[in-house]
């Protein structure tokens, strides 16, 4: 196929990072992209069911609310289509299991969870250094991510939480133990918390703790890493919606307890979203094309989340929250 047909559900909510995204492949060839702004109920589902028989679609690009990520899913593979997510995950470890049904139910079904800062370029700068093991093992990891408030239908821990915890586990792989402790100011709703403090630990050793917060005045994603022979810091990240500051790396290896001289680089583009779609497209034209953000990912991703809800001793029995 020359261009792969997209449809974009619920565009109007499209994040600007994969707006330039879809743009530039529908610039270069890649992509004809559409919009199709309909409801999650059964006239907007019809109409999705309606392209598809009329082969007028290639895949389907999930951009509307995170609470119909299910819906869309189950419909979006009913065909099957490929689809990708905006979101990096839906709202609930249920949601997710009964989308991986969905998914494993569908020959040759192919759905993409968008953890696109992931991919930017000081997160894949910073595990090449490492892999080289010149730093020794990870020994502690602390991470903030942050913005000063947040739009009516916004789940931190669900949105840029979950981006953070998908670069920590990138880092540490699984964690094995998860306390925590959210605000008391919000809602019934699970998600609508405005700070949220864990502590995790791998089996491995590694410890880590984590803020997530709308209420972080000076918008913040950072993420510190302290190994045995060095350390490395994310700071900040490209993106076009928030002002999280540039992407930097900082970066020092060490000599027993003498620091050696600081590296910091910095980097300019925000191509996380666009790394992540080109990644979408090549698996549509090639089945066995490496996988970016499968529906495992966002599964490790959440249960991470709830453990972390879940561990509030005050909170999690009035909320019903269960560990998965």
């Amino acid at each position: 196929m020359s261009q792969i047909r997209i449809a974009v559900i619920g565009a109007d909510q499209l994040d600007s990072d994969h707006h330039i995204a879809l743009n530039t492949l529908s610039e270069a060839g890649q992509v004809a992209a559409f919009a199709l702004d309909v409801a999650c109920d059964e006239e907007g589902l019809q109409t999705l069911r309606s392209a598809m028989q009329s082969e007028s679609l290639d895949a389907i690009v999930l951009a509307g609310a995170q609470s119909d990520l299910r819906t869309w899913i189950d419909a979006a593979l009913s065909g099957p289509w490929p689809v990708y997510s905006t979101h990096p995950v839906p709202l609930s470890v249920e949601e997710m299991v009964e989308i991986r049904r969905c998914e494993q139910n569908a020959p040759g079904a192919r759905v993409q969870f968008g953890f696109t800062a992931r991919h930017h370029d000081s997160v894949s700068t910073a595990l090449a250094k490492i892999s080289t093991g010149e730093f020794g093992s990870l020994l502690t990891m602390r991470g903030v991510c942050g913005v000063a408030d947040r739009d009516e239908g916004d789940h931190p821990i669900f949105g840029l939480g979950a981006e953070m915890i998908d670069i920590m586990q990138a880092f540490a792989g699984p964690f094995q133990d998860v306390s925590g402790f959210s605000d008391l100011d919000r809602t019934e709703q699970i998600g609508s918390e405005s700070n949220i403090l864990a502590t995790l630990r791998t089996h491995t050793g590694t410890l880590a703790s984590l803020h997530i917060s709308t209420t972080q005045w000076r918008p913040t994603f950072r993420l510190e890493l302290g190994y045995e022979r060095g350390y490395l810091w994310l700071e900040g990240l490209n993106t076009e919606d928030q002002r999280f500051g540039q992407e930097a790396l900082i970066s020092a290896r060490t000599d027993g307890s003498t620091p050696r001289h600081e590296t910091v680089d910095r980097f300019e583009s925000s191509n996380g979203a666009l790394v992540a779609l080109s990644a979408f497209l090549a698996g549509i034209a090639d089945p066995n094309a490496l996988r970016l953000g499968d529906s495992q990912q966002a599964f490790d991703t959440i249960s991470t989340a709830h453990r972390i809800l879940a561990a509030d001793p005050l909170l999690a029995p009035l909320q019903e929250r269960h560990v998965s």
